[in-house]
């Protein structure tokens, strides 16, 4: 009978079928790099392309030298063995011999009792770069084998899936390598975004959780004042949630503390069989730890230790190494900054102790003075005890305004100091006019001085209300001379009395100490000697520093 052109297009073609499922399976392999699913589709092709029943792929794991099934098609999940050692079963054949299978399952040596019974398999090695990698299974079952072309079938099958586990790995190993990087960068990132060390840490430890997804993160120091002894306060992962408390490990217990003793990383893939282990309270034993000192030079500062499931390898060492090393820096930067920060507060403390006593303090010194003598000059004459009183306000309104002044730049809106109006001479005239006593004659000359910067106005006016405070108080002069002259580079202070002297044995005081550093701040020196016959002279060069007037 004649066949119609309609019935020979309808008419099923087994190699057209066979074709199309290998032209999909090409095509899953080059667009997917996902190695789960991707095996997904090929054990199920596979089985369906050779008429097989179920099928499995298993990778192999040479660490522990089992075949870890990893992919299955209709297999009961009670029929599946997660770890197949060397010699066991299909694909422990297969890993034992190094070749393919084909013949009845219950053929194969140490098979499972419970393996169903006439099953016939082919088990088939997957290769990639000339190494096995794993191995592909199928059986057919109800008294069904498998011949030869099913077998060529498979083969071809497992060089595809060989291409295929050889490409994801290829993409997961630089997905890892790319994640790495990323974390690299970011903690370089967080150890510049400042100078708080505890919240530098924490965000490190949580970068290092988010981005590369170690299920436990510590990030130990060694405790400064006890440098035998790891304190654990910054976590990230499942610790930080757990683990609410400050621990501390001497370094002569755990893996963490044989990193910083040993001053070398320490890498267990199996923490169950290292007894140098320590267990967390209230939690359950990772499977791995990877602990990795911090060092800066040749100083150990503490340790970043990562704990999971999986196993670590080298690129985890080398990455978390990288990052040690980040984080050594930015922990020694941050110390720096504290220290640094510490130094200014004292400098700054430092500085407001010299100005209130070279300057509030000499006040009040001379309103004490003006007050000792004022009962007895208001006795005998009631109009010096009205100068006298006069001068007293005068005195306290200049120490008024100075301790404004200070406590403005104590404020925590700090805002700076207005500069202080008038030439040298207008600030320094009243000043000293109300701190010296009537009898005592003061000369003031500065003809022709420019105005100059700032600190050096202000270091000028502080030599000579503390040269003043001094005379008037341990030198009884009856006159007190002061003379500010500017050279071709240089500006001339002269300051002399002619009271009692300064003695021999005089003991440096704050006052002494805080007129040499003033001078030497400024790059100048300050010379104090005797002056003949009587007195002192007190002589201070500074550089000549003439203000830019607006």
């Amino acid at each position: 009978m004649p066949v119609s052109v309609p019935e020979l297009m309808h008419e099923p073609d087994p190699a057209r079928a066979h074709l199309a499922l290998l032209t999909q399976m090409i095509e899953d392999i080059s667009g997917e790099l996902a190695l789960a699913p991707l095996l997904d589709r090929l054990v199920e092709r596979a089985c369906h392309l050779i008429g097989a029943d179920d099928g499995l792929i298993g990778l192999y794991d040479s660490d522990a030298d089992v075949i870890r099934t990893v992919s299955s098609h209709n297999i009961p999940p009670d029929q599946l063995a997660d770890a197949v050692p060397r010699g066991h079963g299909l694909t422990g054949y297969v890993l034992a011999e190094g070749r393919a299978y084909r013949g009845y399952y219950d053929q194969l040596p140490s098979t499972p009792r419970d393996a169903p019974p006439g099953m016939y398999v082919i088990g088939m090695p997957v290769h990639a770069r000339k190494q096995l990698v794993g191995v592909f299974g199928v059986g057919v079952h109800d008294g069904r084998t498998l011949g030869q072309e099913a077998q060529d079938m498979l083969a071809l099958f497992a060089r595809h899936a060989g291409v295929a586990i050889d490409n994801a790995r290829r993409y997961a190993e630089e997905t890892r390598r790319a994640a790495r990087f990323a974390l690299i960068a970011r903690v370089a990132a967080i150890g510049a975004s400042g100078p708080d060390l505890d919240s530098l840490l924490q965000q490190a430890a949580d970068a290092i959780h988010e981005t590369l997804e170690y299920p436990n993160v510590d990030i130990p120091l060694l405790d400064p004042c006890m440098p035998d002894t790891l304190v654990i306060r910054i976590r990230g992962g499942t610790y930080k949630q757990l683990i609410r408390h400050e621990d501390r490990l001497p370094i002569d217990r755990g893996i963490m503390g044989a990193a910083v003793r040993e001053r070398r990383t320490q890498l267990v893939n199996d923490v169950a069989r290292d007894p140098r282990y320590v267990t967390p309270p209230g939690v359950v034993p990772p499977a791995a730890e990877l602990a990795v000192p911090i060092l800066h030079g040749s100083e150990v500062l503490g340790a970043l230790n990562v704990e999971g499931d999986l196993h670590f390898d080298e690129l985890d060492r080398t990455s978390l190494e990288i990052v040690a090393e980040h984080l050594g820096v930015a922990i020694v930067n941050a110390r720096l900054h504290e220290e640094s920060t510490r130094a200014a507060i004292l400098e700054e403390r430092q500085r407001l102790a010299r100005e209130l006593h070279d300057n509030v303090t000499q006040i009040l010194s001379s309103m004490s003075l003006i007050t000792q003598s004022l009962a007895q000059a208001w006795r005998q004459d009631a109009d010096e005890g009205a100068r006298r009183i006069e001068r007293l306000g005068e005195l306290s309104r200049l120490a008024f305004g100075e301790m404004r002044g200070l406590l403005q730049e104590l404020s925590p809106d700090k805002r700076p100091r207005q500069r202080p109006r008038g030439t040298l001479e207008q600030r320094l005239v009243p000043l000293l006019a109300a701190m010296a006593p009537d009898h005592v004659r003061l000369v003031i000359r500065t003809d022709g001085v420019l105005p100059q910067e700032e600190a050096h106005e202000d270091a000028v006016v502080r030599l000579c209300q503390e040269a003043v405070s001094n005379a008037v108080r341990h030198g009884a002069p009856s006159s007190i001379g002061i003379r500010a002259r500017l050279s071709q580079d240089r500006l001339l202070l002269t300051i002399i009395d002619d009271g009692r002297g300064m003695p021999a044995n005089v003991r440096r005081g704050m006052g002494l100490d805080n007129m040499r550093r003033r001078v030497a701040e400024l790059g100048g020196r300050l010379q104090i000697s005797p002056r003949q016959p009587s007195g002192t002279r007190i002589r201070a060069i500074l550089p000549r520093a003439d203000r830019v007037m607006p």
